[in-house]
């Protein structure tokens, strides 16, 4: 074996043991429902509905959370405030229309900034009450969508850890002046009192954050404004994320009698930084682009088996990889006999930063010439980041940070440059003035005999669903459904689960039950009727859109006490998926071939 070829095999041995070693670092999906990150897939309060939710710290350690409830059109936020969770704690709120307005509901008395619970018992109520707020997407923040707070009424929510909580500079003595003062973690841990557990001293947390413009009740007062300027981040009292969090949200309509739970999905590896993402309340971040880590773990079902680490430019985009599939898959049923209804819910938990164009702005990815061969050891998007680059090659917006994955010195190695202006790979729509940012999915669907749909087939009605596409564009085999909005519902059999909105749109599939695959790798342009594919994938390879959410199935009994009594049932099942990876993202690399 010659030296080059050595050195190859020593590189592959080596790039091989750092996938292996860096699993646990990377971002990943915990299919044990524990993580750093919580992504609640949906919520309304919408029709008589209510959506109740939990959080649970599973840990030894207090914590920061962030908790960011958004809208289901465009992702624009309607609440969002500081958590802070003792070590075991579990915080529940629930969301509720109060004439026409949905409002979240805290009867826990964890600590929150501002502490919403606390300032409810002020006000003479026995729980906390937060109206949501239509500010992020009216007046000069207008996106095209609706203005009005009913847009806040259905959605879906995140929960992202900022860090552990610790008693360090913030922990003073008494003095003759002040008396003491907790450090952070042990304000927020509950202790006995007359009332029963309370955490210690919630407004110590509040004290933390606030910005004084004179005296202060205590010297220490405001430290984590003072340390974040009022806007950024904190980082006394604050540790690295050590996960642990695990949650769950329930749909319950009360009339109808039925309930709708769900487990959130838990990310792990999203931040390893030392003290945390520990930001001020009323800010945008920490988001899911606020993590550290780079990389994401990605796993691929039958027939590969395996699971493959991949490099990124940003945070969102390897929480995005962990939700890539290009097929969603999941049962239905509208039985007569049993008044059965079914409705998928599809939602894109981080498509706003692919679609918002107050978001994407000018987007630049920076990363190694895969055409460079030579200069660039034969990288290819996905492999881990080089050290060092042509310092010649290199302009005052692409460089490279030494917090980046390393794994070898790429003395030699080209830089290439690609920018976005409104949308950016894997989604191909910005969100239009007309509040809509549409992707197509292709909709087929078996009964329980294994009976496919046939569109096309003479005395067949293909399950087409409102925009149709033009005479000629549907693939064959398929019909398109177009997913215009974050969160997406699609109902079978009239059934209105989840009440009727701009985000629900109904299909009859033509069969009592069954099972129905959406596929997610083509794009067709219902808007121009050329019938031009487009593949969705991101850079990397992973094939569709980053996507998750579930099907609810009601049923009607009107059989019980000789028929004069009616009984609602429901069910709530995840969907299913499937990953798959081609070759690197042509729309990035003229000399790619998948």
């Amino acid at each position: 074996m010659n030296r080059k070829n050595l050195t190859a095999a020593v590189l592959a041995g080596l790039a091989g043991a750092a996938g292996l070693a860096g699993t646990a670092q990377a971002v990943n999906l915990n299919p044990d429902g524990l993580g750093q990150v919580l992504i609640y897939p949906y919520f309304t309060s919408n029709d008589g509905n209510q959506t109740v939710l939990s959080v649970v710290n599973t840990t030894d350690q207090a914590k920061a959370v962030k908790v960011r409830f958004l809208e289901g059109y465009n992702s624009r936020e309607v609440l969002d405030f500081n958590l802070y969770l003792s070590a075991y704690d579990v915080w529940v709120a629930g969301i509720a229309d109060v004439d026409g307005t949905p409002n979240l509901f805290i009867p826990d008395t964890s600590c929150t900034v501002p502490y919403l619970y606390g300032m409810g018992l002020d006000a003479g109520m026995e729980y906390g009450m937060q109206p949501f707020l239509p500010y992020a997407y009216e007046g000069k923040n207008t996106d095209g969508g609706p203005t009005g707070i009913g847009r806040a009424a259905e959605g879906h929510f995140e929960m992202i850890e900022m860090g552990t909580l610790v008693d360090d500079d913030t922990a003073y003595a008494a003095t003759k002046e002040y008396p003491a003062r907790p450090g952070a973690a042990k304000a927020a841990t509950h202790v006995e009192t007359a009332d029963g557990p309370m955490p210690y001293d919630c407004n110590v947390l509040v004290e933390n954050w606030t910005g004084y413009g004179g005296a202060k009740p205590h010297p220490m007062a405001g430290v984590w404004y003072d340390e974040a300027g009022g806007v950024g981040q904190a980082h006394s009292d604050t540790r690295r994320n050590s996960g642990g969090l695990f949650g769950g949200a329930a749909v319950i309509n009360p009339a109808n009698g039925t309930m709708f739970s769900y487990d959130a999905k838990a990310i792990q590896g999203y931040d390893k930084t030392s003290d945390g993402v520990h930001y001020v309340p009323g800010n945008a971040n920490p988001s899911l682009n606020s993590g550290s880590v780079k990389t994401a773990t990605v796993f691929f079902g039958v027939p590969q088996n395996k699971a493959v680490t991949l490099s990124y430019g940003s945070g969102v985009d390897a929480v995005s990889a962990v939700f890539m599939h290009d097929n969603m898959m999941n049962t239905y049923t509208v039985e007569e006999d049993l008044n059965a209804a079914s409705e998928f819910v599809f939602s894109f938990p981080t498509k706003s930063f692919y679609v918002d164009t107050a978001i994407v702005g000018t987007y630049r990815i920076c990363e190694p010439d895969p055409e460079d061969v030579a200069g660039c050891e034969g990288w290819q998007p996905g492999d881990p980041y080089p050290n060092i680059i042509n310092p010649e090659d290199q302009s005052e917006d692409c460089y490279w940070d030494e917090d980046d994955p390393l794994w070898v010195d790429f003395a030699t190695c080209d830089i290439a440059e690609y920018t976005f202006s409104n949308v950016r790979p894997p989604f191909t729509d910005p969100f239009n003035d007309d509040g809509t940012a549409c992707e197509v999915a292709n909709v087929d669907h078996w009964d329980r005999e294994e009976s496919p749909s046939t569109p096309g087939t003479p005395g067949d009605d293909p399950p087409i669903v409102s925009p149709p596409p033009p005479p000629g564009t549907t693939p064959p085999g398929a019909a398109p459904f177009a997913l215009c909005y974050e969160v997406n519902r699609l109902e079978v059999g009239g059934g209105d689960i989840f009440g009727e909105t701009d985000l629900l749109s109904s299909t009859d599939l033509g069969n009592e039950s069954g099972w129905v695959k959406l596929n997610f790798s083509y794009n067709v342009d219902l808007k121009d009727g050329l019938g031009k594919f487009e593949r969705h994938q991101d850079r990397n390879g992973l094939v569709g859109l980053p996507v998750t959410g579930f099907t609810a199935e009601q049923y009607e009994n009107g059989f019980l006490e000789g028929g004069s009594v009616l009984a609602n049932y429901g069910g709530l099942f995840q969907h299913k998926a499937s990953v798959r990876r081609i070759a690197p993202n042509c729309e990035y690399h003229e000399t790619c071939e998948e």
